[in-house]
């Protein structure tokens, strides 16, 4: 049977959000789908974009996936579900912002880090291969301390999946021809407070 608290949840949102939005839910059905925003965030529990930004049903494509890596293009066949799902928002359904969502305490990144720093990855493991992908992030580290250094690593991370992201021939098109926007952000999960980075600068700055 499904999970009791799962199903409870479902009704109250049934009675109460859907009901109140019902209108809406039947345009979309009837219309189908026009998201402004595709986000790239972590699969991390406490971090949702959509109660975050407070979005409305519709409005937002979003892609999570561990540590909210974006891989290059190169990789089309080996992690092909992201570079698809960013292929579908953007050629499909025409979505003209992009933006990449790292956080404090990242799992995905501490333990990426550890598998950089003692070259321990496992061919057989599909979490591994995945994190392999932060190699070229984590060897831009500056800092000193390991916990200064996994810190840093979360938000260099987002700087290559952004550089990563240019490279993608429907992407790059576009931004050549000024037709998308990309952003990155980093939200410390404790405090509420999100980081955009200005490109000019290469650093992160409160919104």
């Amino acid at each position: 049977m499904f999970p009791k608290n799962l199903i409870e949840k479902y009704k109250d949102w049934q009675n109460d959000i859907f009901l109140k939005k019902k209108k809406h839910f039947e345009r979309l059905a009837k219309e189908g789908q026009s998201p402004k925003y595709i986000i790239i965030s972590c699969v991390d529990s406490r971090v949702d974009p959509n109660s975050i930004f407070k979005s409305e049903p519709g409005e937002l494509l979003v892609h999570r996936n561990i540590a909210n890596i974006v891989p290059p293009y190169d990789y089309i066949t080996e992690h092909s579900g992201t570079i698809a799902a960013i292929e579908f928002g953007i050629t499909v359904l025409n979505i003209k912002n992009i933006i990449i969502m790292g956080h404090s305490g990242c799992g995905g990144i501490k333990n990426g880090y550890q598998m950089c720093k003692d070259n321990g990855f496992n061919s057989n493991s599909s979490i591994s291969n995945w994190l392999n992908l932060l190699k070229p992030a984590y060897k831009k580290i500056d800092s000193l301390t390991e916990e200064d250094s996994i810190n840093e690593l979360e938000k260099i991370s987002i700087k290559t999946s952004l550089e990563n992201l240019k490279n993608y021939p429907f992407i790059q098109e576009r931004i050549n021809n000024k037709e998308i926007n990309i952003y990155g952000s980093w939200i410390n999960i404790g405090s509420g407070e999100i980081e955009t980075l200005n490109f000019d600068t290469a650093s992160f700055h409160p919104l």
